[in-house]
């Protein structure tokens, strides 16, 4: 008989900082050709935050300007796409921020829509779980 090790849940890591958001949008304004193949040290405490849930994240998205979602959205698709363990399936934060983004009448938005499709292979971008 094995023996194996129990962890409690640690429930929802630190939250980002403003600060570290701002940046994870800036990268989000940058060409998605010119996105860096490995994670920026910035920008490493958004990885657990890869698969949080919507709940964890509506505090922090709701004073965010509608600009600033719009460009974290660009983010975290490029960020699932390009960097390994970054992967947030039906919990990636686009899908938080797509739906912060329609409370606002920012979303849908067919222009970005498209974008998001043509840059990910995560079928539940950018609406999420259907099943869920």
């Amino acid at each position: 008989m094995t023996l194996g090790t129990w962890t409690p849940d640690q429930g929802a890591p630190t939250p980002p900082d403003a600060d570290t958001l701002a940046k994870a949008a800036e990268f989000g304004v940058e060409s998605a050709d010119r996105f860096p193949s490995n994670p920026v040290d910035a920008l490493e405490p958004l990885q657990v935050w890869m698969r949080q849930s919507r709940s964890a994240w509506a505090p922090l998205l709701e004073p965010l300007p509608t600009e600033q979602l719009v460009r974290l959205v660009r983010f975290f698709t490029l960020a699932e796409h390009h960097w390994a363990g970054w992967e947030g399936q039906d919990k990636n934060p686009v899908v938080w921020i797509c739906k912060e983004l329609k409370t606002r009448d920012a979303f849908p938005d067919a222009e970005l829509t498209q974008w998001i499709k043509s840059h990910t292979e995560n079928r539940f971008l950018p609406y999420g779980n259907p099943l869920a």
